[in-house]
Order: structure tokens, then sequence, then C-alpha cells
């Protein structure tokens, strides 16, 4: 793997889910065509087609990372 998705994306790159309609940090490649990807707070893995990857905007990245510490504050109660 030389650092970049199927779709382009580097590893690290935040990135839609357009599927599962989720965002997600590239962790690496699995096989042609295929994407892991991982919530951005951390969490399990899961693949995406590289065809339904896109780049996330800044709306995108800010709703993950609230929807994160929510789950965080109501996981710890």
């Amino acid at each position: 793997m030389n650092g970049q998705g199927e779709g382009g994306y580097a590893v690290g790159a935040v990135v839609v889910d357009t599927v599962r309609e989720r965002v997600g940090v590239v962790v690496g490649e699995d096989g042609p065509g295929l994407v892991c990807l991982r919530a951005p707070g951390g969490g399990a893995r899961w693949k995406a087609r590289s065809a339904d990857v896109c780049a996330a905007g800044p709306m995108d990245e800010s709703r993950a990372r609230v929807a994160e510490v929510n789950a965080f504050r109501t996981w710890r109660r």
C-alpha cells in the first residue's frame, strides 16, 4: 500500500461512507476497490467500496465528533 486508498484518499483522511451515511477515517485498504475505515474517535473498523467513499466536509467531521462525545457521555452513565 502506498499510503493512498483506492479513491486516492491517504491513510488518516476523513471521509464519508455514502452507503452507511457514516463518517470514517481511512486506515488502509483491503484488496482492490475496498477501503478500511474506523470512526474518528476510534472503534470497530468497517470496509467500504472505494466508489462509495467521498471526502468529508467540515460539517460532516463536526457532526461525527459531537456524536462521539454524546455516545461517550451516555456510555459512562
